[in-house]
């Protein structure tokens, strides 16, 4: 029997419907409702409800690629790095171009250890767009990481150009101009982050450090002791395991 016209319409309506919504679990949620329960928690900070939530979504629809990132981002939230590694792959295959896969990718690799792996990818990031600054700081992370100073330092002097007043790359720069032994530069680093923020007990603390080394040890003892009041644990040990009291 032939079906009527009008019939066959809404037949074919209902499935491009059905097509829309990513199909329907069992418990009635289709994959975008899943995907924005996973955003709820995730703004809640349940962040086994969000990779839940997104995990439900992706295995009602395969190819939404937006629970992928949401989901890496979740992984990233609880330092499980490979997996969120595997979910930003997953996007970057569809979406060769989105810059945040890349750079949240990059800091997965660089928590794991794997620091020339993530400077390859901040190095797409930069090649994909040359004004975005995280990946400049974030590669300068790495690059001091593998003991790289001179390109980390590099890297920290793009990004300062554009974030002139981000109290962590100067601490960064600071700490990389200690291992290259230039202590003019190396203070001064440390004095524009304690500039912009004279409560940041770490720039105290690695002044301190670099002070220190270039012998200049009642200044150090004296930021250790900033640092300390501040309430630093790792300056509270030094200046403990010398008798001093901050």
């Amino acid at each position: 029997m032939k079906i009527p016209n009008n019939i066959f319409f809404i037949l074919i309506a209902l499935l491009i419907i059905i097509n829309c919504t990513h199909y329907v679990t069992k418990e009635g949620f289709n994959a975008l409702e899943w995907f924005d329960m996973g955003q709820e928690a995730y703004t809640n900070n349940n962040i086994q409800g969000a990779i839940n939530a997104f995990s439900r979504a992706i295995e009602i629809d395969p190819k939404y690629e937006e629970a992928y990132f949401s989901r890496g981002m979740a992984y990233d939230a609880s330092h499980a790095y490979s997996e969120a590694i595997a979910d930003y792959s997953e996007v970057i295959k569809v979406f060769p171009d989105f810059i945040e896969s890349y750079t949240h990718r990059g800091d997965d690799y660089y928590h794991l250890g794997n620091y020339s792996q993530s400077i390859l990818d901040y190095n797409k990031a930069i090649d994909l767009d040359p004004e975005y600054s995280p990946a400049y700081f974030l590669r300068g992370i790495a690059y001091k990481g593998l003991g790289k100073y001179s390109q980390a330092i590099a890297d920290y002097n793009k990004f300062i150009r554009q974030k002139p007043d981000n109290i962590y790359a100067y601490v960064g720069r600071g700490e990389a101009y200690v291992k290259l032994g230039n202590q003019k530069e190396a203070i001064a680093d440390y004095d524009k982050a304690i500039q912009l923020n004279s409560e940041y007990a770490i720039a105290y603390y690695g002044r301190g450090q670099a002070y220190n080394i270039f012998g200049k040890h009642d200044q150090a003892i004296e930021d250790w002791k900033t640092a300390a009041r501040l309430g630093l644990q790792e300056a509270q040990d030094v200046l403990r395991n010398q008798n001093i009291i901050w």
